[in-house]
């Protein structure tokens, strides 16, 4: 299966808790083995439990894509090193990198594939080149979706396609679509939920979407991340 759904102790955001990359899965502490195991199933990578400065919300702090992570500055000195010794453990060479900035709530704020990263205004253009080198990609641009910052929140996008807000405008989704390199949809996730990047964990191989998640929308998220034949 490449799609599945899943609740995080009854909370359907399960962005909100984790960072999905094609190469590794960082998801808050706690879940149990079942549920762990359909994260390995459908997304197809390693996992590492682990908190960011003290705090479940593990995919609000964190960004990423199959280059590099980015973290807050004010990450706990055990964490890092035990999210960078269980990368080498996994045999993955990949960079976790705190990232000096007044913002902290990273995963919320960018929003990135292997190919390029879209990252809030809040950032100033030094902040956002940055991130854009640490992350490998061909093209960054500060900008917003639907009118939202929170691009990461609003958005998810993976090496194989991307899911908007349903307020984004037909330009924005021409844009997003070519930075990303990807077709790019509207959607909801949650029964209506329009902060789609909040409601689920995606990358090339699958998406595991909040409990919550109608027939409907399912059908609308495995057609714009590319798993409809």
């Amino acid at each position: 299966m490449h799609i599945e759904r899943l609740d995080f102790e009854n909370s359907p955001y399960l962005g909100v808790y984790g960072l999905a990359t094609d190469r590794v899965l960082l998801v808050r502490e706690g879940l149990g083995e079942k549920k762990l195991d359909v994260l390995r199933d459908v997304l197809k990578v390693p996992i590492i439990e682990t908190s960011i400065m003290k705090s479940r919300i593990v995919g609000i702090f964190a960004a990423g894509n199959s280059n590099a992570i980015l973290v807050p500055w004010y990450i706990w000195d055990t964490e890092l090193e035990r999210i960078k010794g269980l990368l080498r453990d996994f045999g993955i060479d990949m960079e976790v990198v705190p990232f000096k900035s007044r913002l902290t709530a990273l995963g919320n704020l960018i929003l990135t594939n292997d190919r390029a990263a879209l990252v809030s205004k809040e950032f100033t253009r030094e902040e956002a080149r940055a991130i854009g080198e640490i992350l490998g990609v061909e093209e960054v641009e500060r900008g917003m979706i639907a009118s939202y910052h929170a691009v990461g929140s609003v958005g998810v996008v993976t090496n194989r396609g991307g899911l908007v807000h349903p307020e984004t405008a037909d330009e924005e989704i021409e844009w997003l679509s070519d930075l990303f390199g990807v077709d790019v949809y509207v959607g909801t996730a949650n029964m209506g939920v329009p902060f789609v990047g909040s409601c689920m964990l995606a990358n090339s191989y699958g998406v595991v979407v909040g409990h919550l998640t109608t027939g409907p929308e399912i059908v609308k998220i495995e057609e714009a991340l590319g798993f409809l034949d």
